[in-house]
């Protein structure tokens, strides 16, 4: 999908000395934290008055020069203000965006990714149940080889804490299937429409059905993913995973940059 692709991209990296620089992202997450928290939420999730900077990469991709102008001038006839900042300022507070907006893979990601990937393998995180990495793992869940080049660390963290939230796999509904000879099939419904319906049952099993032959169909408006992984995992465990997610990148060397 072209937006996935695009997910968590800038449409041009800067060359700013201060990109990447993890004492510029250090100054620049005190200056968000301060100034931007309030409107933006304190992960960039959006808040009351100002959008939702990390899913915001989704439908449109930013570059560093267009927030740096933005920081600087403001947005006229919005509550986004222009600040006072000095250029290098300025500069650590676009380092600090673009590290929580960016693909988790060119980031720093703290933690252990070793044990994070024992953890994803292992039995009480239970990933690779449902989740693929590399054709290794389950099928009923989306698969994971690029999650890591493709969503920001907030985005990942958040599918795991808060799976339900806003459907954040939307497409990839738990669904319930009756059809008229009888069967009953649960899974995830995939590519719905009024004609037909692709569901991935719980063994990873794909089924293609025409709806013609579909006699109820259930949706959950939540996901089959578990909701507890805040109270499973330890807050070390959970960080591992996170720095182990954040190493799958499966894109082509050309398109991960040197940063």
């Amino acid at each position: 999908m072209p937006l996935l692709a695009q997910h968590g991209r800038y449409l041009n990296d800067s060359q700013h000395p201060s990109i990447g620089k993890p004492e510029a992202i250090a100054a620049g997450a005190k200056f968000f934290g301060g100034s931007c928290t309030g409107c933006h939420g304190p992960d960039g999730g959006g808040g009351a008055r100002g959008p939702n900077l990390v899913h915001r990469s989704l439908w449109h991709p930013l570059s560093d020069e267009a927030i740096f102008q933005v920081i600087r001038k403001g947005v006229p006839g919005t509550d986004m203000p222009p600040t006072q900042l000095t250029d290098e300022q300025t500069w650590s507070l676009v380092a600090y965006i673009h590290a929580l907006t960016g693909p988790a893979s060119t980031n720093v990601i703290p933690g252990d990714a070793a044990a994070g990937r024992a953890t994803y393998w292992g039995a009480k995180a239970g990933c690779s149940g449902c989740h693929a990495v590399l054709g290794q793992g389950g099928r009923l869940a989306p698969d994971l080889s690029n999650v890591g080049g493709s969503r920001p660390i907030a985005m990942i963290r958040e599918s795991i804490l808060e799976p339900a939230k806003d459907l954040f796999f939307l497409g990839n509904e738990a669904a319930t299937v009756v059809l008229k000879n009888g069967q009953t099939l649960s899974g995830v419904a995939r590519n719905r429409s009024n004609y037909s319906l692709q569901l991935v049952d719980t063994k990873g099993i794909l089924h293609l059905i025409s709806m013609t032959d579909v006699k109820e169909l259930t949706l959950s408006a939540s996901t089959p993913m578990p909701t507890d992984y805040g109270k499973r995992l330890s807050r070390v465990e959970l960080r591992d995973l996170l720095a182990y997610l954040a190493t799958l990148d499966s894109r082509p060397a050309a398109e991960k940059g040197g940063k």
